[in-house]
């Protein structure tokens, strides 16, 4: 594998005010020869479920990265702070795992399910290969 090139970006999309603290979101863009990878697609607008973590937005779509250019779309998890930004790659597959799409559309308290079932997201369910360290002891 010599001569293989990946890097692995991170794009501050927004921060969240959590415990008194301010907590930043990051989402990923990792450049490898076969595809440009997009991690997380972080918030793109304000919303009255999280109004009290007075999220400060820089969002995915006014950042200087060509969205055109992803190739493949990855959510770790459907938290709002991980999907609110899945509308603009609509009609593009967004791969997550299998159990944590059924609980983001079934679970009241899991997420914004608006923004996890926006118009024209199309998801890719896979069976367990990630697993997001907000929630460590839930297996997926």
């Amino acid at each position: 594998m010599a001569g293989l090139r990946i890097t692995v970006t991170p794009i501050l999309v927004a921060d969240l005010l959590a415990e008194d603290e301010r907590m930043p979101v990051y989402v990923h863009v990792i450049e490898h020869p076969d595809a440009r990878v997009l991690v997380d697609t972080g918030m793109t607008e304000l919303h009255p479920a999280v109004a009290d973590m007075d999220p400060r937005l820089r969002p995915l779509s006014e950042q200087e990265i060509d969205l055109a250019s992803i190739d493949i779309v990855v959510n770790t998890h459907l938290h709002f702070d991980h999907c609110g930004g899945n509308h603009l790659f609509a009609g593009r597959p967004i791969y997550v795992q299998r159990r944590e799409l059924q609980d983001a559309r079934s679970q009241d308290d899991h997420t914004i399910r608006e923004w996890v079932d926006a118009p024209g997201v199309e998801y890719v369910p896979e069976t367990v290969w990630l697993s997001h360290t907000h929630e460590p002891w839930r297996s997926h």
